[in-house]
């Protein structure tokens, strides 16, 4: 007969305990496909075995039987430290220290143990004198190794009770009190003051409170180890904001929002007032909105250079009381730039179907009419050559178009090119008379060779062909007579690395302050298509750069075109940039 059995409270204490552990794991088998559940539900059997052997040996205290149950005793006694720290992990997201290897090794303990107990060799385990026991070196060791496993899953638990909000600290704190309960029981028992085992009672708190985990908290379905899962990893932004504004969860992707929007990746966020984190930014106006409503709202917030769209569903408690708001922020920037991408695409296409139909539309009636006069007249040459004039300007119209199309598309490669370089073969390839070209600095940028060749070309031919600097244009001077024209780079002011460049002249300057320059059409020349400086800011734009267009210092015609990345390796330096003295020229005379 084991201690303390004589005293009447003891069997139905342990046939409690036994019952309830045999329910408790009815419950937990229902959900042994979860994380977790199966370690759990082996400790609530190792604690059932627990107190079912001590409850049969208050009974059977002598024999092959009390052998037995001395056996399946200190198995549940054994087991149950390993299993409740192997449920503890999974429970806490280290299931990653739950392999084979690991838990062989945890199991030599427990089956010692039982060995010990059972054969009990040389009295180490044990050694019974009359109904006393007293506990051998081999026992105490068990105890030692047995409160080591039990101390590492309390501080296990209090962490994550520590690091848990909301649902997961009920679920945490359960489990907390429920181990501590059973390490109280346990100590009691060892300590002396009582007669007979009482860890069993602290199994029945245990269970008790596991039981309230499972039901009221759901620990089986939802353990904080998932919550990590999808909020860690997943690819959109989570903020949790209670009904006073402030957030109380995040994970890394808004985070990193948050630093889109310029707040410090060191700064304390749990806490603060969500308005204040987007203090400034285009999503403060849509939060007030979003969260004046009772029903979940969808938005989309533009940063400068990031789009979201963002979900605002409202939490409310089992009590139907709302408690704050579930904000998730989806990146859509991809698709917004694809949107774009589009929308530049159908533009191009309505402008060609308008050149098509208007500008091709002229040059092809007008050459009908001298077809029909050539036809009716004695001699049809003069009129063949107004046909071949008309199908000149066709086929620059249609050249024009193609490059409007062609030099339209994103720029996806850039390559280091000299701007000094390029602004030389773009010159020789003018037809620029008397004029003289001036490059102030070779500097290196970033860009596609062909593309900024064509759109040099282009301002070039458009300063010679307009702008003759007496302001007279009867044929008397030379084409481009006396006129100057500078490429020069010019400082940027985006601390972003990036920089400019300028294409200037001294000539007559453009019509109404150059601000209807660059669309398509636009020309103050009868011979002109328009399309020479729309295919300019087309090119411009392919590359990501800003064109505007203004009076230069001399009073010509200056194009300013910033946002241009630099290659790092240029030439010239910071002072370059700014054209101080000691940076490089070239000139060319047409």
């Amino acid at each position: 007969m084991i201690p303390g059995a004589e005293i009447g409270y003891v069997q139905p204490i342990y046939a409690i305990v036994t019952l309830n552990s045999v329910i408790l794991a009815g419950v937990l088998w229902r959900y042994r496909g979860h994380t977790g559940v199966t370690p759990l539900l082996g400790n609530v059997l190792c604690a059932g075995m627990w107190a079912g052997s001590l409850l049969a040996l208050t009974v059977i205290d002598s024999g092959p039987l009390a052998l037995a149950f001395l056996g399946l005793l200190f198995l549940g006694v054994g087991f149950s430290s390993m299993t409740l720290l192997v449920f503890t992990l999974e429970y806490t997201g280290r299931e990653r220290f739950v392999r084979p290897s690991v838990l062989a090794a945890l199991s030599i303990e427990p089956v010692l143990v039982v060995l010990f107990a059972v054969v009990n060799p040389g009295n180490l385990f044990f050694t019974l004198s009359g109904d006393a026991v007293e506990w051998g070196i081999a026992f105490w060791i068990h105890v030692v190794y047995a409160y080591a496993i039990l101390a590492i899953t309390t501080a296990l638990i209090f962490d994550l009770l520590y690091r848990s909000r909301s649902l997961y600290r009920g679920q945490s704190a359960a489990l907390l009190v429920g181990t501590i309960a059973a390490w109280i029981a346990n100590v009691v028992y060892i300590a002396g003051p009582i007669e007979f085992d009482t860890s069993p009672i602290g199994f029945l708190v245990a269970g008790i409170l596991y039981g309230v985990a499972i039901v009221r908290y759901r620990l089986t379905d939802i353990v904080p180890i998932a919550r990590d899962r999808v909020l860690e990893t997943v690819s959109d932004g989570i903020f949790v904001v209670n009904d006073e504004d402030r957030l109380i969860d995040i994970n890394p992707e808004g985070r990193g929002i948050l630093r889109i929007v310029g707040v410090d990746e060191g700064e304390q966020l749990i806490g603060r007032p969500f308005p204040s984190l987007v203090d400034g930014t285009a999503f403060l106006d849509q939060y007030g909105e979003i969260t004046s409503r009772d029903e979940e709202t969808t938005v989309e917030v533009s940063t400068a250079a990031n789009h979201f769209q963002v979900i605002a569903t409202p939490i409310d408690d089992g009590r139907d009381r709302h408690v704050g708001w579930l904000l998730i922020a989806h990146d859509v920037t991809q698709r917004k730039r694809h949107e774009e991408r589009l929308e530049q695409q159908n533009e191009r296409l309505k402008r060609f179907a308008d050149i098509v139909s208007h500008d091709l539309r002229n040059p092809l009636n007008v050459a009908d009419g001298y077809l029909g006069l050539a036809r009716e007249a004695d001699d049809p040459a003069p009129y063949f050559d107004e046909i071949e004039r008309s199908h000149d300007r066709m086929e620059t119209i249609i050249e024009d178009v193609l490059a409007l199309a062609r030099n339209g598309a994103d720029v996806t490669d850039p390559k280091p090119v000299s701007l000094a370089d390029l602004a030389e073969q773009a010159w020789e390839s003018v037809d620029t008379g008397d004029a003289s070209l001036s490059v102030t600095s070779d500097t290196t940028i970033l860009a596609d060779a062909k593309r900024v060749t064509r759109l040099l070309e282009n301002l070039f031919r458009n300063s010679v062909e307009h702008g003759t600097p007496d302001g007279t244009d009867d044929g008397a001077d030379p084409i481009g007579s006396s006129l100057e024209v500078e490429v020069a780079p010019i400082a940027a002011d985006d601390g972003g690395g990036s920089m400019g460049f300028s294409v200037a002249d001294d000539g007559r300057g453009l019509p109404d302050g150059g601000e209807d320059v660059f669309e398509d059409g636009y020309t103050t020349d009868a011979e002109g298509t328009g399309f020479g400086l729309s295919i300019v800011r087309g090119i411009a734009a392919a590359h990501g750069w800003t064109v505007t267009a203004g009076e230069s210092e001399r009073g010509g015609a200056r194009f300013e075109f910033t946002g241009v990345d630099s290659d790092g390796a240029s030439e010239s330096g910071a002072d370059d940039s700014l054209g101080t003295p000691g940076s490089p020229a070239r000139a060319s005379d047409g």
